[in-house]
């Protein structure tokens, strides 16, 4: 058995222990571990031994038992808790597993939310709300506002400390799984879109932090040097022709902290500086950059809205119709690709916004923001 499926057994057995971590002595905890390793496909017939008969109790003997007993207050407390916790840990069961058939939820992240609605203290609110959940309404400018009965503090943790995940290749974003489990409309998609809500295909771009979404299919993300490697940057400058001062100067804005077409800006302005220069060979140059970059694409040097020459004058580069034109190819690529219907964003405080088809290309650059791209792929947010 690996590390890691020996740690997801060790968590689920402390969750499912009445003390809340398990006990070697007691024949009751020890049952539970043998259960989780049946769920979990594990045999160890000579680990775990019975050392008792599991015995029935009924509701008087567990009375008659507290009444014979002499039981300071501190100990009485740790009884009711233990009763009055028995019937939510099972709800919270039966519903969980219910939800993680449903949405091919991965076993981690379950034990995961478990654990959090424990450590939030919100166990019991959550049984109460798990009776009768909310629908997701996608018209709603905030998915917090529509779940009643938990505190919206907790609700904003909850979203926070999900976070992101990797089930083997797959990035499984913040929102994806806590969504399928609040809301009775709503289910994790095993592909092609993260969501299926109300029967729509709904492609969630949720940010826990200042940083917007990546709207674009199987390129290079979370660092400047690859993209630097693949598009060959220093090929690009050295090729331009340049005397060996100026060749210089644009090479040492490879390393700048700048996003790649402000980079380009600069040396475009080195470069016009010099005698007899061609246009053109700047914008072929970056042409064949981009070819590099995107070889998967078909849309430069032009395409339904990005236009190579279009941003280049004798002596100026448009750098933001560039990254806004490139932006709206690689998410207009994304959606065919992935065929969803829309595309709902969610920020670190719950505020939501869905768009659909036309509506999410129209609003790029506008009120949907972009950042970079210091890599292959621009961010995305949207303005509330």
């Amino acid at each position: 058995m690996s590390r890691i499926d020996t740690d997801k057994i060790l968590v689920e057995w402390a969750y499912r222990c009445q003390k809340g971590y398990p006990d070697m002595d007691n024949p009751s905890d020890l049952r539970i571990l043998k259960q989780i390793l049946k769920e979990n496909n594990v045999e160890f017939p000579d680990l775990i031994v019975e050392q008792e008969e599991e015995k029935t109790f009924t509701k008087n003997d567990i009375i008659d038992l507290i009444n014979s007993s002499e039981l300071t207050p501190s100990q009485l407390k740790r009884i009711y808790d233990a009763v009055d916790g028995v019937a939510s840990k099972e709800a919270i069961d039966d519903y969980l597993d219910k939800v993680a058939k449903e949405s091919n939820i991965p076993t981690d992240q379950i034990l995961k939310f478990k654990n959090l609605l424990k450590n939030e203290g919100i166990e019991k609110e959550f049984v109460e709300y798990i009776k009768n959940p909310a629908s997701f309404d996608l018209t709603k400018s905030n998915f917090i506002d529509q779940i009643k009965g938990i505190p919206k503090d907790k609700l904003l943790n909850l979203y926070k400390e999900m976070g992101s995940a990797i089930e083997g290749n797959v990035s499984i974003g913040p929102g994806e799984i806590l969504f399928s489990i609040l809301f009775n409309n709503t289910k994790k998609r095993a592909s092609k879109g993260d969501l299926d809500i109300d029967g729509k295909n709904v492609e969630l771009k949720a940010t826990t932090g200042d940083k917007g979404a990546v709207i674009a299919k199987g390129y290079n993300r979370g660092n400047w040097s690859t993209t630097k490697s693949k598009g060959r940057f220093e090929e690009f400058i050295r090729d331009l022709g340049m005397d060996e001062e100026s060749t210089q100067d644009a090479l040492k804005y490879l390393e700048k902290a700048f996003k790649w077409p402000t980079k380009l800006s600069f040396i475009y302005d080195i470069y016009t500086n010099q005698e007899g220069t061609d246009k053109q060979t700047f914008i072929d140059g970056v042409e064949k950059i981009l070819s590099r970059i995107y070889s998967q694409s078909s849309w430069h040097p032009n395409g339904t809205y990005f236009n190579l020459n279009s941003y280049f004058t004798d002596t100026d580069f448009d750098e933001n119709s560039f990254i806004i034109d490139l932006t709206k190819e690689l998410v207009q690529e994304y959606m065919d690709y992935e065929g969803f219907d829309g595309l709902l964003f969610s920020d670190k405080n719950g505020n939501i916004t869905y768009l659909e088809e036309d509506d999410i290309i129209k609003n790029i650059g506008t009120s949907i923001k972009v950042s970079g791209p210091s890599d292959d792929v621009p961010r995305l947010s949207y303005k509330v």
